[in-house]
């Protein structure tokens, strides 16, 4: 989890991008994206984001490159 300036941190997990929001009083806002996903206590989130991290080796997935499958099988029987 990457903490940036007035209270937002950025977490990139298996893909996707959260931005966590805190509020003040251990309250934060969380997106999946720019999509609003909801409240929650902000100790709690960052104490699970932070063990997804580690749980989770996210640096090496990489977005599948689709390939048209070719034959190579010899018809010549």
């Amino acid at each position: 989890m990457i903490r940036l300036g007035n209270g937002l941190y950025v977490c990139h997990l298996n893909g996707h991008v959260l931005k966590v929001v805190y509020k003040g009083n251990n309250e934060c806002e969380i997106y999946l994206g720019d999509e609003f996903q909801g409240r929650a206590p902000f100790d709690y989130v960052k104490k699970k984001l932070s063990l997804m991290e580690k749980r989770w080796s996210t640096s090496k997935i990489q977005k599948y490159q689709y390939k048209e499958l070719h034959s190579t099988f010899n018809q010549l029987i």
